[in-house]
């Protein structure tokens, strides 16, 4: 009988993300072993698209430094935010086909882009090479890779998503590269529904706390990433530390990052999803704005750490939040769709907001005021404007 039950588990997680009621959420997914393999393997697909974005601050000194040390840190930065703008920018025509039922096409065609890109990268000499291998071709890749990775533990579990997303979302800091796992765990899973989605939750459309929350999350986003792409050239060209330091900084900020991505998961479940949200944002934008007061190595050590630990906890919560603002029976049915709508307006923050940042600092005299500010700002705006979706999900 037992057997029969875990059977019978097993072939409704097998059919998700079709409708199903939470009912048969709560009792097919959270704590069946075939739901937290999903967990796993999305955990390496992770790895290979937040973790690359997370690490391009290694990137942006190498190539400012050697390869790519004719060209200014605003063109550099290019690369990052055009390889980020892509993998949040593709959700919007990547989550449909996710609800459509095409899960496994979308990982396996994605890994190839990113693998191809990655070979193709340690080959090339010049800047337009490096743009097209890095910020197009692994940036298509994890275009089609990350909503697919996020969407199916979504619609895996109710009462302990949080926990699940926040592992999921604690890869990036690691930046591994490897694929094995991932394919090993999505072989078990199994997408019947083949209904053809439009690309635009139209319902979406007439819910003003989504629709706030869109440009919100777009405001963030141009401040986010600006301390992980500049931390090694601002300790290098301000603080006139070894390189070797300056990439440990980046790796003491990613760690910093895991233990936020899972914190939200180990605190209440009311607390995790209302209360720490407008709190973690609002001291995000806050540290940024302290790094600026930031003058030593010892200062610089602790401003990495903390600033890791509260953005990984924004970055949790950003994502916890888009099921949070949907209706009833939306996540079963059309969570690729919103979370693809939501990391297309996070994709333009990305595009726009490291470049721009990018343009206000002077690397060669270690002037990051600018950068700075922008990123502070940026992330205190984003703030202010989930103050009313945090009130919607919190009534």
């Amino acid at each position: 009988m037992a057997q029969s039950n875990q059977d019978e588990q097993g072939q409704r997680l097998g059919n998700l993300p079709r409708a199903a009621s939470k009912d048969d959420i709560d009792k097919a997914a959270d704590g069946n072993p075939r739901a937290w393999l999903l967990v796993a393997g999305s955990f390496f697909m992770v790895f290979n698209t937040w973790g690359i974005i997370n690490s391009f601050g290694a990137y942006q000194e190498y190539y400012s430094s050697a390869l790519l040390n004719n060209s200014s840190a605003s063109l550099i930065s290019w690369i990052g935010t055009i390889q980020g703008f892509l993998m949040e920018f593709m959700g919007l025509f990547i989550g449909p086909v996710f609800d459509s039922g095409y899960f496994h096409s979308l990982i396996y065609a994605g890994s190839v882009f990113v693998v191809l890109g990655t070979m193709a990268l340690s080959i090339c000499n010049n800047y337009w090479q490096v743009f097209l291998a890095q910020g197009l071709c692994i940036g298509l890749g994890t275009g089609m890779v990350f909503v697919p990775s996020v969407s199916v533990v979504t619609t895996a579990f109710n009462r302990r998503r949080a926990i699940a997303i926040g592992i999921v979302s604690s890869a990036s800091s690691l930046a591994l590269t490897t694929f094995s796992i991932s394919f090993a765990a999505y072989h078990s899973y199994r997408v019947k529904s083949r209904t053809r989605r439009s690309l635009i939750d139209t319902e979406a459309l007439r819910e003003p706390a989504f629709m706030v929350y869109i440009p919100a999350f777009l405001t963030l986003c141009c401040g986010y990433f600006v301390p992980l792409f500049y931390i090694p050239s601002y300790a290098i060209s301000h603080l006139r530390t070894s390189d070797d330091m300056a990439f440990y900084l980046l790796a003491l900020t990613n760690a910093g990052s895991l233990i936020g991505r899972l914190l939200p998961g180990l605190l209440p479940q009311w607390l995790a999803r209302v209360e720490a949200f407008p709190v973690a944002t609002t001291a995000t934008g806050l540290i940024v704005l302290l790094w600026l007061q930031v003058n030593n190595l010892g200062g610089f050590v602790a401003f990495c750490v903390i600033y890791g630990l509260s953005s990984g906890i924004l970055i949790t919560l950003a994502t916890i939040m888009v099921p949070l603002l949907a209706p009833p029976g939306i996540v079963e049915t059309r969570i690729g769709t919103r979370l693809g709508m939501s990391y297309f307006g996070a994709g333009i923050g990305v595009l726009i907001g490291s470049p721009i940042a990018g343009a206000l600092t002077d690397t060669s005299k270690g002037d990051f005021v600018g950068a700075q500010g922008w990123g502070g700002a940026t992330l205190l705006a984003g703030a202010a404007l989930l103050i009313y979706p945090w009130l919607f999900v919190r009534r």
